[in-house]
């Protein structure tokens, strides 16, 4: 993961949502073309189907696209014959089939969470600075003998 968990997990949710957005754009192309086949289906039926097609659209997605956002040790992208690309395309194509939505808010909790971080990153800096000044005053103080303080 490195130093920065943070910036760690926000690569992998900027991929998965740019996967999400391009599996989502491709079920809706299949969608439609495969739509009037499937109208005689019943509900349960034909959502099972548009949710089979989602998971296979994000495992070509992920496939053409080269990426591993899981890093999946001994991923080789574009092997065709890996079992490792295999599982991330798998694992991802379900994770990216649920939509991006799901992923993009997640980032946005995440960037809060930074956000927050970082305001208390700033908050700790400023009182140590003040801290800081503080003694160095009353080190001038002391060494000119003037008293150290109010009484």
């Amino acid at each position: 993961m490195g130093s920065d968990p943070v910036g760690f997990f926000t690569l992998f949710l900027t991929q998965m949502i740019g996967l999400s957005v391009a599996a989502e754009r491709v079920t809706e192309t299949i969608k439609q073309w495969v739509g009037p086949w499937l109208k005689g289906w019943s509900a349960d039926r034909y959502s099972a189907a548009i949710q089979c097609m989602a998971v296979f659209s994000g495992m070509a997605v992920t496939a053409m696209s080269g990426l591993n956002p899981l890093r999946i040790p001994q991923f080789n992208a574009f092997d065709w014959f890996n079992r490792a690309d295999w599982l991330t395309w798998f694992v991802t194509g379900i994770l990216v089939s649920g939509g991006s939505a799901f992923w993009n808010h997640l980032l946005d909790i995440l960037q809060a969470t930074k956000v927050q971080k970082e305001q208390l990153a700033s908050l700790a800096t400023s009182a140590a600075t003040s801290a800081a000044t503080n003694v160095a005053v009353a080190a001038q103080q002391a060494a000119a003998g003037a008293p150290a303080g109010p009484r």
